[in-house]
């Protein structure tokens, strides 16, 4: 009965934290960890709720968390948009990856003796391929709920999802050079290019056949609830299939997400099953990531943690400059190709290198018997919670700064401008009004004509010449709009078939254009004229109802 409770109060806070952050404005991962922290810290007379019956283990991360958590975010990366960034994203989460373990485990074996502690150097390459990779759980939700450019979000969201692969790959790599695997083997150059080998082909092979065998499925069936059901077989299948064959887990369920996302969902699922589909997966995932947060935070004892404050924040340090020399270098890279990046993004990608719960468990899997399992326990927990609590609580101010999302310097300059233009126009429309009755002579007409005129020119030439940033800041709010109107589309259509005034048909047509524009898959042209003909419908059918209600009884 403990584990039932356990699990009620969790999912309770998890409710109330949520309501909490919308109501506050506050990163809702940020804000979980921070309650997960206060359960921690319970008083005596509390031990009733018993909520160490449920950790967070490695099996628990593992083998249900994290397949719902990435599985739901392959689901929804567009194939299209993930390719026309691969280069970028495997640079960060490949190379990026082992160079940051390099480079972070060897400023922190330099830096850590500044805080009285000595790490060797292979030990520091452990620690450090414990935090290389930046945590899904932890990305993915924060940018979920800032709303970052697509672009951005794909090359973040696709990086945090491979390199979560690599790290777990070069921890291994690393054990087994400290004699800390679970098997004894000699680790060599050719073992090392074949374990890698093995774990990303055949991981990415399992992961891609199941989920192109789930999206032939979904062609055979028209029932979202078993649709339902073929997408968990997906994820959680991919996972276990993977595992049995000691390749990546990982990779797999991405990649069995990224087929059913991209091929089932498109080409095998009805509008209004996709729709369903949908919000199942972000119901289990909100459900995940309370779960995940909470415990993480409850996890972490920050008393003991202040005994270690100087070497993780040397840590924390040691491994930000190694992700910001990663993040230049790829940059640098990148310059003269077509995926270059923005040099303004290259703050947020370093500062958006949050490290979370998969850190943590790759921390509490280090065998018992290692000597030094103790302190990079409490290491990697602090540096968890300092990237968590500093960097997730900044992130939304970084991006506005840096004009990523609406807010920042570049959104306010073309807010000016807008309104300052608009108000000379006003004021143009005034005058003109004002010589039409005749209330100024022509010469202070054309004095004060001449002056607005050229105001109103300098303004046009202003904003006909936009930085890159302001052109952004645009692009955002044409998003941030779009994202509104199909929303009010979406409820109009809703209220239209609840009222019986769409056949079916119709409402088919026009649940699938919406969901087709929502995921930047509106093909335009070909598919045109059926929304406009269920649009006619729709509102011939509105028409004939108000008619028969004006209509006399």
């Amino acid at each position: 009965m403990a584990t039932e409770i356990t699990l009620f109060v969790l999912l309770m806070v998890a409710s109330a934290v949520a309501m909490l952050a919308k109501r506050l404005s506050l990163p809702y991962t940020v804000t979980l960890v921070v309650a997960g922290l206060g359960l921690g810290m319970l008083p005596p007379h509390f031990a009733w709720l018993d909520l160490d019956t449920v950790r967070l283990t490695p099996e628990l991360l593992f083998n249900i968390f994290l397949p719902m958590l990435l599985f739901e975010a392959a689901f929804h990366l567009s194939w299209p948009k993930f390719r026309e960034n691969l280069t970028a994203i495997l640079l960060l989460a490949v190379p990026g990856v082992i160079v940051a373990v390099g480079l972070g485990g060897t400023f922190a074996y330099w830096l850590e003796p500044l805080a009285n502690t000595s790490l060797p150097l292979m030990v520091a390459l452990l620690f450090a391929s414990m935090l290389a990779a930046t945590d899904p759980v932890s990305v993915v939700a924060l940018f979920k709920e800032l709303g970052v450019p697509k672009r951005l979000a794909v090359v973040m969201e696709g990086e945090s999802l491979l390199n979560d692969a690599v790290g777990v790959v070069v921890f291994l790599v690393v054990s087994a050079m400290l004699g800390l695997g679970h098997t004894e083997v000699t680790v060599t150059p050719l073992w090392v290019a074949r374990t890698l080998v093995w774990e990303v082909f055949v991981g990415i092979g399992i992961g891609a056949g199941v989920g192109l065998g789930v999206s032939w499925m979904t062609t055979l069936v028209d029932d979202h609830l078993v649709e339902i059901m073929l997408t968990t077989i997906a994820a959680f299948g991919s996972y276990l299939i993977a595992t049995a064959f000691h390749s990546s887990a990982i990779l797999a369920v991405v990649a069995a997400g990224m087929a059913c996302g991209n091929v089932g969902a498109r080409y095998g699922m009805t509008p209004t099953n996709r729709i369903a589909v949908e919000s199942f997966w972000e119901y289990a995932v909100f459900v995940a990531n309370g779960f995940v947060f909470l415990l993480l935070g409850k996890e972490i004892d920050v008393f003991r943690m202040l005994g270690h404050g100087a070497e993780i924040v040397i840590a924390w340090v040691a491994l930000m400059v190694a992700r910001g020399v990663v993040v230049l270098v790829v940059e640098r890279a990148l310059m003269r190709t077509r995926e270059k990046l923005p040099p303004r993004w290259s703050g947020v990608l370093v500062w958006g290198g949050l490290r979370g719960s998969l850190s943590m468990v790759l921390a509490l899997s280090l065998p018992l018997h290692f000597a030094y399992r103790e302190l990079l326990v409490d290491l990697t927990f602090g540096v968890v919670l300092l990237s968590i609590l500093l960097q997730g609580t900044t992130m939304t101010g970084l991006l506005r700064w840096s004009g990523a999302i609406g807010g920042g310097s570049a959104h306010v300059e073309y807010l000016r401008i807008r309104t300052a233009l608009r108000a000379t126009r006003a004021g143009l429309k005034h005058l003109d009004e004002q010589l039409a009755g005749g209330d100024i002579h022509t010469q202070t007409y054309d004095t004060l004509r001449g002056r607005l005129g050229g105001r109103e020119a300098q303004l046009e030439e202003q904003l006909s010449q936009l930085d890159e940033n302001l052109v952004d800041a645009q692009a955002a709010e044409v998003t941030r709009v779009e994202r509104e109107l199909l929303e009010v589309e979406r409820q109009a259509i809703r209220e239209a078939s609840e009222a019986g005034l769409v056949p079916r048909e119709a409402l088919e047509v026009l649940l699938d254009d919406l969901s087709r524009r929502a995921h930047g898959h509106d093909e335009e042209g070909a598919h045109a004229t059926k929304p406009a003909q269920a649009a006619a419908e729709v509102g011939a059918a509105a028409e004939a109802a108000a008619a028969a209600e004006d209509a006399p009884g």
